[in-house]
């Protein structure tokens, strides 16, 4: 028998929870006080999003984002999402209703269209609840495109805490793919940010091979590939820092999807390049 979702029956003890209110009621250290409520041993989370919708479901809530580093381990990072109906907690298991890669935020939703003790192969089916996850998976593109719109600078001093999310969430979700490439950053070993189109535009001239697809010349270790580095820098190319986690996985897509880059490792293979 699939295991059903588990109705704990437990009340809040406030009456009027930060998430039940308009964003226009509160500062941002009422956003920042909920979450100590919610995680009295966490540091101040880096953002948040208000959900507050009406139609054609309901749902409330508010989603932060968490410092997670670059190397903050997934499964540590999981189920510090709380699903309530109309206040009343239900579970922190919410796998089914809330798309993997947003596992990584922390907070709290609230729908009264989210049936209880059912299947998780129902839910995966259920109409509200895809329509559930598919909004909160485009208010998330929507707050990471206006960050990076309205100051880039903040932007990129957020990236490293976030990379990890937003690389995750590329590799996991088309349409997040689809909107986070305009805002996803890889960094120079020098400090400078780009976009995958900037940093194109940025080498192309000097690092395009002999097929005519451009090279991004990389490391994913920065200390003991620096022979390996200067070498490549004397002939007047850039590396890019790319040590994450994660970062495996997600060069392979990215080779697949930027069909005119291909990614080398600084110590790999012979860089040929006709620059």
């Amino acid at each position: 028998m699939p295991e059903p979702i588990q109705f704990d029956g437990e009340v809040i003890n406030n009456t009027q929870p930060a998430w039940t209110k308009s964003p226009n009621e509160l500062t941002d250290d009422d956003y920042k006080n909920f979450y100590k409520e919610l995680y009295p041993a966490a540091e101040d989370p880096l953002f948040w999003i208000h959900l507050n919708v009406d139609f054609p479901f309901h749902l409330t809530g508010i989603l932060y984002f968490p410092k997670l580093g670059n190397q903050s381990g997934y499964e540590m990072q999981k189920n510090k999402i709380q699903l309530f109906v109309n206040q009343v907690f239900v579970t922190d298991q919410v796998d089914q209703i809330v798309p993997e890669f947003l596992m990584l935020l922390h907070g709290v939703i609230d729908s009264p269209d989210i049936p209880l003790n059912v299947s998780r192969s129902y839910l995966q089916s259920d109409k509200n609840v895809k329509k559930i996850s598919s909004h909160i998976t485009k208010k998330v593109a929507d707050k990471l495109q206006e960050l990076f719109n309205n100051d880039r600078i903040d932007f990129e001093q957020k990236w490293d805490d976030i990379n990890v999310f937003v690389k995750y969430g590329m590799l996991s979700d088309d349409k997040f793919y689809e909107k986070a490439h305009d805002f996803c950053l890889v960094q120079s070993i020098d400090g400078t940010y780009y976009t995958f189109d900037e940093y194109k535009n940025y080498v192309k001239e000097n690092q395009t091979n002999k097929d005519e697809k451009i090279v991004f010349v990389y490391t994913n270790s920065k200390e003991d590939q620096d022979s390996y580095i200067k070498n490549v820098k004397e002939y007047g190319y850039d590396v890019l820092k790319l040590d994450t986690v994660i970062d495996s996985h997600f060069l392979s897509q990215m080779e697949q999807k930027l069909e005119d880059v291909s990614f080398v490792r600084v110590d790999g293979d012979t860089i040929e390049l006709d620059g």
